[in-house]
């Protein structure tokens, strides 16, 4: 499996897909099942919250008829559950308040991406769906008319392993409440409206692998605590209004590998216990490196860190990347700094390079291997892992 691994890391993202398939390929794979497969409760209440989506989004009301769940379109059941998984449509539609008179225990959903509808798909994230303790991963990205809060109910979805809001319009404060998703192992919410501080009480969420801020405005310090996060690989926060010194707690996190800091206000110097930690990548300004960092960017340990807003509030400036007028960089939305030929954040549908260049997606993918590749192939293997395909 190792070699697997090893694979994956080096493959883009729909090759990695065919990768993890073809290392699992020995492995025990979830049976497929028919809606007879379930209990009479289960196949009840699942049916019940499916209609619920079948109301909220039209098209696919005029596909799932009957009670015949696992034959209907986007639908995949297994013995464990059940996966719905949209794909190429153009249907709009809106996220449904889960119904009531439903016994949640009994309903087998674990898997919901609803990417591909894009700017079809509206609403806010209801808190209802706390009730979905059996949701597993859930996707909804790249629509602008997908907003509300991330709500703190959600703590109460224990299973949850994959939660990916990337470049939705979704605000508000990180929820110190979600410490208690002790499952969370990808949480992805890249270029949303999310402000406010890191809670230091996710020190909680062992198995967070994954983290991607980018493109936010969250703000205040890194916390310290954030050192108890022993599954924690990759923590993504460029481009936020992040402040104060780098922790050196964190070289304590026995699987990180990737740190990634531009495009922030830190003062001080990279740890030298960060630089000693073996395999670690970190990626900040050169102001924060070199033998005369000490010198020359003290940091000031006596800054405290900004207040919180309150979830309702509005966020303060940050002094993000600003729009240059001369970019010459090709689906470039922010070029970095003066320099019209690097790019600090691409449009929707291109993904940042390491050499500050954007690629374009196709179906899925990017047109070459990118700084995401990694990250994107990491996120492929967990959802796939989580809901079921490869034991």
């Amino acid at each position: 499996m190792a070699q697997c691994v090893r694979r994956l890391v080096l493959a883009a993202p729909l090759a990695a897909v065919v990768a993890l398939l073809l290392c699992t390929s020995s492995a025990p794979v979830a049976r497929a099942a028919g809606t007879s497969d379930f209990t009479e409760a289960q196949q009840k209440n699942t049916l019940t919250v499916l209609r619920a989506f079948a109301r909220a989004i039209p098209e696919l009301g005029k596909k799932w008829t009957g009670s015949d769940f696992c034959s209907w379109n986007f639908v995949t059941c297994y013995s464990s559950g059940v996966s719905v998984w949209m794909d190429k449509v153009d249907y709009t539609g809106t996220l449904p308040e889960m119904p009531s008179g439903v016994d949640y225990k009994d309903v087998m959903i674990m898997a919901l991406n609803f990417s591909a509808m894009g700017q079809g798909l509206s609403g806010t994230l209801p808190a209802s769906w706390s009730s979905l303790t059996s949701l597993m991963s859930l996707w909804i990205e790249k629509s602008e008319k997908v907003t509300g809060t991330l709500p703190a109910q959600w703590s109460s979805m224990t299973s949850l392993g994959n939660l990916n809001l990337r470049f939705t319009k979704v605000s508000g404060t990180l929820p110190a409440q979600w410490s208690s998703m002790k499952q969370l192992t990808l949480l992805h919410l890249e270029g949303t409206k999310v402000f406010g501080t890191l809670p230091a009480q996710w020190s909680s969420m062992t198995s967070l692998g994954n983290l991607n801020l980018r493109f936010t405005a969250v703000s205040g310090t890194l916390p310290a605590q954030w050192s108890g996060m022993t599954s924690a690989e990759a923590l993504q926060l460029e481009y936020c209004g992040l402040s104060g010194c780098l922790p050196p707690e964190w070289s304590a996190m026995p699987k990180l590998r990737i740190v990634s800091l531009s495009g922030n206000h830190f003062s001080g110097c990279v740890p030298d216990s960060w630089v000693k930690k073996p395999g670690l990548v970190v990626t900040i300004e050169d102001e924060h490196k070199g033998s005369n960092c000490v010198s020359d960017n003290l940091c000031d340990t006596t800054t405290e860190p900004p207040t919180a807003p309150t979830t309702t509030g509005t966020p303060a400036a940050s002094s993000t990347p600003s729009p240059g007028s001369g970019c010459e960089v090709d689906g470039c939305e922010v070029c970095e700094g003066d320099s019209a030929a690097r790019c600090a954040r691409c449009r929707e549908g291109y993904s940042l390079t390491d050499e500050k260049t954007c690629l374009a997606h196709h179906d899925g993918g990017v047109a070459a291997a990118s700084s995401g590749a990694v990250a994107a192939a990491a996120v492929w293997a967990a959802v796939l892992l989580s809901v079921g395909l490869a034991a």
